[in-house]
């Protein structure tokens, strides 16, 4: 008995140019505006009460309590929140990604072309959408760092915009950029996301260790870089944007 059912077609998988590569068909956010806004809420109260109760006594007992041995250690362990490197390599990753989607380069690599541009860019747009936020916020808290604390005994906030690099403490570039790029690269390989967010960790414990921070203010910076990675990736990743395929000078264009 011969059946009339007919097989529904299969949609082929998005490639990338004329390399023949795969791309990355959609991100999902994983929670829900008003989910990232309570998240948002609940981490600036915490800020706050740190802020009130906890910062200026656990930097006290950390100022008593660490040897010059570690202190030096988490010096070095700092320096994995410089954000040049970071900026530097990504935007080498996006030209070589923009180049070989369209001249159709072999890839001797797993990822396309197009995953290459378009990750790349992800970390390029949550590096300076978050460190423009976090220089605003810099600048108009005008948040006393530690140091001026141990030395001077002052504890609380400057004059707004007065561009005093004692009076930048909050949030914590550092910290800013060691969650920025975590939260990038645990958004593009999920199953090492805990390795990254590891090491920004231990970035954010450096600066507290060191006393260039407090609490709160490496509290505050990686629930930036978190909130700020998960909103632009689905605008980036999804193949639904063509945007971050194109030049920068072409991001405009309609299409």
């Amino acid at each position: 008995m011969t059946s009339n059912r007919i097989t529904p077609p299969v949609a082929a998988p998005a490639i990338d140019g004329r390399a023949g590569f795969p791309v990355p068909d959609e991100y999902r956010n994983p929670y829900p505006a008003s989910v990232w806004a309570l998240l948002g809420a609940g981490l600036a109260l915490a800020a706050a009460a740190c802020a009130l109760w906890v910062d200026l006594p656990l930097a006290v007992w950390i100022q008593k309590s660490v040897s010059k041995g570690v202190d030096q250690s988490f010096e070095w362990v700092g320096e994995l929140g410089e954000a040049g490197h970071y900026i530097v390599m990504a935007l080498a990753f996006y030209v070589v990604g923009l180049v070989g989607l369209a001249r159709g380069w072999s890839n001797p690599f797993r990822m396309s072309y197009a995953a290459m541009a378009r990750g790349s860019l992800l970390m390029l747009s949550t590096m300076a959408l978050g460190g423009l936020v976090v220089l605003v916020l810099k600048r108009t808290v005008a948040r006393a760092r530690p140091e001026l604390f141990f030395e001077q005994g002052i504890y609380g906030l400057g004059e707004s915009f007065s561009r005093a690099q004692q009076f930048n403490s909050f949030p914590s570039s550092h910290t800013y950029a060691a969650f920025a790029v975590a939260v990038t690269l645990g958004i593009l390989a999920p199953r090492w996301r805990w390795v990254f967010l590891l090491l920004a960790a231990l970035v954010a414990i450096s600066r507290l260790v060191n006393l260039d921070h407090y609490l709160s203010d490496v509290m505050t910076a990686a629930g930036i870089a978190v909130l700020i990675g998960h909103v632009l990736a689905p605008r980036v990743l999804c193949s639904k944007y063509q945007w971050p395929l194109r030049a920068p000078w072409r991001w405009w264009k309609k299409g």
